[in-house]
């Protein structure tokens, strides 16, 4: 079986999230599948793009140089709750 055809097998009958075809959210999408990152970090990236979906559909359009763009205010709170795990991690050891 090739892996596309069991990773439609997986999904098939998993629903997505409310959000996933908001034109915000497949734009962003695209943008973290496109990133030259490791595996890890885009699977982080992708958890908090729907973790915070709603939140990233009712912020404001920014113009270039006036605020973070989506991409890089997903970074910034995926790197955040990143490094909140890790604390949390250490500190249970």
């Amino acid at each position: 079986m090739h892996a596309l055809e069991t990773l439609v097998r997986l999904n098939a009958g998993r629903p997505h999230h409310p959000l996933y075809w908001h034109p915000r959210i497949a734009a962003l999408r695209q943008s973290v599948n496109r990133l030259p990152v490791g595996d890890e970090y885009r699977e982080r990236l992708r958890k908090a793009l729907y973790q915070y979906a709603d939140q990233i559909v009712e912020r404001p359009y920014y113009k270039p140089h006036e605020g973070w763009d989506d991409l890089e205010a997903l970074q910034q709170v995926a790197l955040g709750d990143w490094f909140e795990e890790s604390i949390r991690a250490s500190l249970r050891q």
